[in-house]
């Protein structure tokens, strides 16, 4: 009986507007406002709404507006929400919003999940995506919001681990106008130096969990974290760079492309000249690295943007294939080495490039015991 009205609830939680947060009647200042797009460049300087609902100009969801409380520890209410972060990161210079999604039936014991949002950085609608999954599996998401205005494509997508790329004379690939392709010669990829480990990304994802056990009173002692797109380029690159010793599991899905866990070719295709933190590449091999890929998300794939040079072209033309190449020649590196090769590559069956059908593919092997098969139905 008590599961039944507990099923009811969560179903009657599940049917409100995607971005409505329980506990407003604890919030009555609260705003909304409408998520970065064509009209509105930053989600702090924009009109402000009184409910939620649908933005008058462009018909998106409107979303909570963030609110900063200075010196203070943010509050992680029951439903949906956001709370701001300030990274201890040595080149950051602005707070970072975070969206997350608490489920009803949370506890200590809850699970804990970052989630990384691809390049459009609308860690919203990542939050979003996840919300009945972080209710059927008592998980407590949370998804950073990194704008494009303050992280480039190698402050986001390469982690800024080298102080910026450039790409010269590329031309591009349009499908319904829109550009899907990039294409550009090897040596018209210009790449910055190799900046302190201290700037990069990574270094925020342990400090971000930190804060949620604090103020959501978790006794997690570990956190587990996805990313799909260009979050799922940062995760491998997490895997293989990063010095975190609290998270556990990591899914990179649907990566566009890849950093070799080699020392024959430099950043960002390989890692030469990179000082890396573990004691050595057998650690990083050791790690609990899922590569998430869907069986659609291949070379006539046209959602999502794609970049081609003839380097990236060899380890393929699409996501799967790059994928694979990327898993074997991991395997590859690490057999001579004489080391242990904990990674996984699945690859779900009948999806492409599709955000929502990756994170309930990554919920079926985080929480919903599922093993990591060659193919994976969802």
């Amino acid at each position: 009986m008590f599961k039944n009205i507990l099923s009811l609830i969560i179903a009657a939680v599940l049917t409100l507007n995607a971005h409505y947060s329980l506990g407003d009647e604890d919030f009555p200042g609260r705003k909304y406002v409408c998520p970065p797009c064509k009209h509105v460049h930053s989600i702090f300087e924009t009109k402000e709404y009184q409910e939620a609902g649908k933005c008058p100009v462009c018909g998106m969801n409107l979303i909570e507006k963030p609110f900063y409380e200075k010196d203070e520890l943010p509050t992680i209410h029951a439903g949906s929400g956001s709370f701001q972060f300030n990274s201890k990161r040595s080149n950051a210079t602005t707070p970072i919003t975070v969206f997350y999604h608490k489920p009803i039936t949370y506890s200590p014991n809850s699970k804990i999940l970052l989630v990384i949002p691809g390049a459009g950085r609308n860690a919203w609608s990542y939050r979003d995506n996840w919300a009945a999954l972080a209710e059927k599996y008592n998980a407590l998401v949370v998804s950073p919001f990194y704008p494009e205005k303050d992280y480039s494509y190698s402050a986001y997508h390469l982690a800024g681990v080298v102080a910026g790329i450039e790409f010269k004379n590329y031309t591009v690939s349009k499908v319904d106008g829109r550009v899907n392709k990039y294409h550009v010669a090897d040596t018209d990829v210009i790449t910055g130096a190799i900046t302190p480990n201290d700037t990069w990304l990574f270094q925020d994802f342990d400090e971000i969990f930190d804060l949620v056990v604090s103020v959501a009173h978790s006794n997690r002692q570990s956190y587990d974290i996805f990313g799909h797109s260009a979050g799922g380029q940062i995760l491998h690159r997490f895997a293989i760079l990063g010095s975190s010793t609290k998270v556990d599991r990591i899914i990179a899905a649907n990566s566009g492309s890849y950093t070799l866990p080699h020392l024959e070719s430099e950043y960002p295709l390989g890692i030469k000249g990179i000082e890396i933190e573990s004691k050595s590449l057998k650690e990083i091999f050791s790690r609990k690295l899922t590569l998430l890929v869907g069986e659609l998300d291949n070379a006539e794939e046209h959602r999502g943007t794609l970049l081609h040079t003839p380097a990236l072209d060899k380890q393929g033309v699409g996501r799967l294939s790059r994928g694979r190449s990327f898993y074997a020649e991991s395997m590859s590196v690490a057999k001579a080495m004489g080391g242990d090769f904990e990674w996984d590559f699945c690859m779900v069956e009948g999806v492409g490039h599709e955000r929502k059908k990756m994170a309930v593919a990554a919920a079926k092997l985080l929480y919903g015991g599922e093993l990591c098969t060659a193919k994976m139905g969802i």
